[in-house]
């Protein structure tokens, strides 16, 4: 996960979201923690003239430069920002949404051949990562592309992705297991409150937008989306662990503002 600079001075306060997804088989294997001591897993965002299938205001595309610089990563070449991770029990696959992701392009083509590689026996929980999100309740008219979703989401269940985390929009946002804007399953609380998805039965994906490391905020825009389970409007950052039966995430706010 990526921190804000800014985050490094603050005293954060309690977690204010935990989700559990929960699966057998009973053999506990080593924690993955998303931690500011862990390699990060970095995804590609928005820049203009810079290749990318949309026209954005951004940066020009210069900030494309130096992301693939600063940030090398396991891609298959230059310009083709999508790769996959394992650590520990899960499996990552992370895409570039501002390259082409239309059925049968080349990335499409990888996002098959990655995930249908995935040995759920070794690595049970696949996470599946990009940047513009498929749901969510701020400007969803300009924030969600209807081409995106319907090209690719349809990959996410067909695989089975158990979480899927996106950005763009500035701040916390998540979803019920979703799809097609319905939600096939809903969570339910534990002994300690934590929301506990049933995974043992697979229903489709739980989605997060997780966009609110340091960059303004972005307020709710409606709340009548039934999917949305959970939504807020604070600087903060996602850490969790796994083990080859849960997959436990919390979100930490943090007491700063810019």
């Amino acid at each position: 996960m990526q921190f804000s600079n800014s985050a490094e001075q603050v005293k954060p306060k309690e977690e204010t979201d935990r989700i559990c997804i929960s699966r057998p088989p009973p053999s506990p294997d080593l924690c993955f923690v998303a931690a500011a001591t862990t390699p990060k897993l970095v995804d590609l965002g928005d820049y203009l003239d810079s290749g990318s299938v949309y026209i954005t205001p951004d940066s020009g595309g210069e900030c494309g430069v130096a992301y693939e610089t600063y940030f090398p990563m396991p891609t298959p070449a230059k310009d083709k920002p999508w790769y996959s991770i394992e650590q520990a029990s899960v499996h990552f696959t992370v895409i570039s949404t501002e390259h082409n992701w239309s059925v049968n392009s080349e990335q499409y083509l990888w996002m098959e051949e990655d995930m249908t590689s995935v040995n759920r026996s070794i690595t049970p929980w696949l996470i599946f990562m990009g940047h513009r999100p498929m749901y969510t309740s701020s400007n969803a008219d300009t924030s969600v592309d209807q081409r995106f979703v319907n090209a690719v989401e349809p990959l996410l269940l067909e695989y089975k992705v158990d979480l899927a985390f996106f950005g763009h929009v500035h701040n916390y946002e998540r979803t019920c297991a979703v799809y097609q804007g319905e939600c096939k399953a809903m969570p339910t609380k534990d002994a300690n409150g934590v929301d506990t998805y049933n995974n043992s039965n697979y229903s489709a994906p739980v989605q997060a937008v997780i966009g609110m490391a340091g960059f303004a905020l972005d307020n709710f825009t409606t709340d009548s989306n039934s999917w949305s389970l959970k939504r807020i409007a604070e600087f903060g950052y996602v850490r969790g662990n796994a083990t080859k039966q849960e997959l436990y995430f919390e979100v930490i706010m943090l007491n700063f503002t810019l």
